[in-house]
């Protein structure tokens, strides 16, 4: 999108995905949304993206719409469906609609050979001989499943020459590249830098729920987790608030200390989904830190495409006046060093204790 090679890319459709919270290096996914003539985005919310667009079609939830069947070919192969409960509030529509009008509006009429999503679904159900009022009745539809590993007997499950599991990749050698998976050392963060780790936390789904006032109040915003020896040496404890900048000076928060001994002395954690800055969000904008803002460097596999993001590295700048960081709550004091010999009763009390307890939050 950026260099137009190997060919311009003038229009984009954006459906369901916040692209500043989905891609590193969101300067770069600007300045390819600057190229455009003509982007689109369908969203259920007003996400960081939406400011780039030059029309949005504003989506039904997926409590107010049917959706398309859910397969899954697991052993037990399965037909979930997704269907309204409620009716679509203020000027929303549901995908299918937006999807099969543009179609209409594109001259595409002979791939949208039905008028409602009931009528739709009903054909696809009927070829396997069910109907979408016995799906409505109970929402999963669970089908004979295929052979799984243990049940092959006659030929490997492998589609390899040899029939079992491929360590080493002749295809991969005659094309040049590695045949055997190898580790290749990367640099260690310099000094008074952390390697910046992120995950998932299972109250939000990625970047699309910080907004959802009932998930908020389960978890409002991320921390960064910080090894209690390291935010010592740094003069931090959990509570206190920093902004985190990246080697190339890229900077999201202010974001919370957690100072925890559940990580290495050399990383740093967070959790991905938050750091929006959208003020239409107003439980979302502005909380906390934003993984891919300081993802601003990416190694790609040479092999599958694929990008590695924990090549970035950061460093943690307190927040507030010359003479420390702001605390948002006191500490506990740290009394691991001084702790007595245990005993089977405080070896018991001890395997109650939660996570929070272990490292020091109560």
């Amino acid at each position: 999108m950026i260099t137009g090679k190997p060919y311009p890319i003038k229009g984009l459709v954006t459906y369901a995905v916040n692209l500043f919270h989905s891609l590193p290096n969101p300067a770069r996914t600007r300045q390819a949304l600057d190229a455009l003539d003509f982007h689109v985005v369908i969203d259920i919310l007003p996400q960081d993206h939406l400011r780039w667009a030059d029309v949005v079609l504003p989506e039904c939830t997926y409590l107010e719409r049917y959706d398309d069947l859910i397969t899954v070919a697991h052993k037990r192969p399965f037909i979930a469906l997704r269907q309204p409960v409620v009716s679509p509030l203020y000027d929303t529509k549901p995908g299918w609609w937006i999807a099969r009008e543009l179609g209409l509006r594109l001259g595409l009429q002979q791939y949208f050979p039905w008028t409602t999503i009931e009528e739709y679904l009903e054909q696809r159900l009927n070829s396997i001989g069910l109907t979408l009022e016995e799906l409505k009745k109970t929402g999963v539809h669970v089908q004979k499943g295929r052979p799984y590993l243990e049940d092959w007997t006659t030929r490997s499950p492998f589609p390899t020459p040899s029939g079992k599991i491929q360590l080493y990749c002749e295809e991969l050698a005659r094309a040049g590249l590695d045949p055997l998976p190898r580790y290749e050392p990367i640099p260690e963060p310099p000094e008074g830098y952390f390697r910046l780790l992120y995950g998932r936390a299972p109250v939000h789904t990625f970047a699309r729920t910080q907004n959802n006032p009932i998930l908020a109040r389960f978890m409002e915003t991320n921390e960064v987790w910080v090894n209690r020896q390291a935010a010592a040496a740094l003069g931090l404890r959990t509570g206190d608030q920093v902004m985190l900048v990246n080697q190339d000076g890229a900077r999201s928060g202010p974001v919370t200390v957690r100072a925890t001994a559940r990580i290495r002395r050399d990383c740093v954690y967070i959790v991905h989904g938050f750091g929006h800055d959208a003020p239409g969000m107003r439980r979302a904008h502005g909380k906390g830190v934003s993984d891919t803002a300081l993802q601003t460097r990416y190694a790609l596999d040479p092999i599958s495409g694929g990008a590695g993001l924990r090549v970035n590295v950061v460093r943690l700048e307190p927040v507030g006046t010359s003479g420390g960081a702001t605390r948002r709550r006191p500490a506990v004091q740290d009394r691991s060093a001084t702790a007595p010999a245990a005993t089977p009763a405080r070896r018991a009390a001890a395997a109650a204790i939660t996570p929070r307890d272990a490292d020091g939050r109560r």
